[in-house]
């Protein structure tokens, strides 16, 4: 009797753990549904003319200042499933902890991001305690505009030059960036990390070929 006790509560955790992990996948899914990220960004090279086309279209200043991103992981396991843990300060305004998903396909950058403002170190003692880690930095300068309800920044990034992203609707990028002046073949795809590994690379010293 006690055998088949311990048995049925034996098969009443598993029942309460695969419940538990049903409504953990539904939760992540519903979470993504509601929380995907859309942008697109654009190299500039006449950062004064698109700053005052911006002013012309209505745009009001939101934040400026040094902006400075730690990305966080536990041993390669973010960075395995294609997501992101970003800790941001920027200027003045509170630190944001952000999770970002994977990327996921689409004319314009598009993936799953969670954000909310934190105390920054508290936010990173936290993270700290949890086993996570700083493994990449990487700062800017950035200008943040909001135009038609939409985030539109300019960011200067040293060795890599001025550049403008828009994150909305498909519609509102789209448009905006026709106002703007921006064409297609300013598109920048890589990531603000990559384009900074890049001039990194072209920048260091090279061994003398005789």
């Amino acid at each position: 009797m006690a055998a088949n006790l311990r048995s049925g509560q034996k098969a009443q955790h598993m029942a309460g753990r695969k419940l538990e992990n049903y409504l953990t996948r539904q939760f992540e899914r519903q979470i993504g549904r509601a929380s995907i990220e859309r942008e697109q960004k654009y190299r500039v090279g006449d950062v004064d003319a698109v700053r005052r086309r911006l002013l012309k279209q209505g745009a009001k200043p939101h934040a400026s200042g040094f902006e400075r991103n730690e990305l966080f992981d536990n041993n390669g396991a973010l960075r395995a499933q294609g997501r992101r843990l970003r800790l941001r300060r920027h200027g003045n305004q509170p630190a944001v902890l952000t999770m970002k998903g994977p990327r996921l396909n689409g004319s314009h950058k598009r993936r799953m991001e969670v954000e909310t403002p934190v105390d920054y170190g508290a936010a990173k003692h936290i993270l700290e305690l949890l086993g996570f880690r700083v493994h990449e930095t990487y700062s800017k300068l950035r200008e943040e505009y909001r135009l038609d309800g939409c985030p539109v920044c300019l960011d200067h990034i040293p060795e890599c030059g001025w550049f403008l992203e828009i994150e909305g609707p498909r519609t509102r990028i789209v448009d905006i960036a026709r106002r703007l002046r921006l064409r297609a073949a300013d598109r920048e795809k890589l990531s603000y990390r990559k384009l900074i590994r890049r001039a990194d690379l072209n920048n260091a010293p090279r061994d003398n070929v005789t």
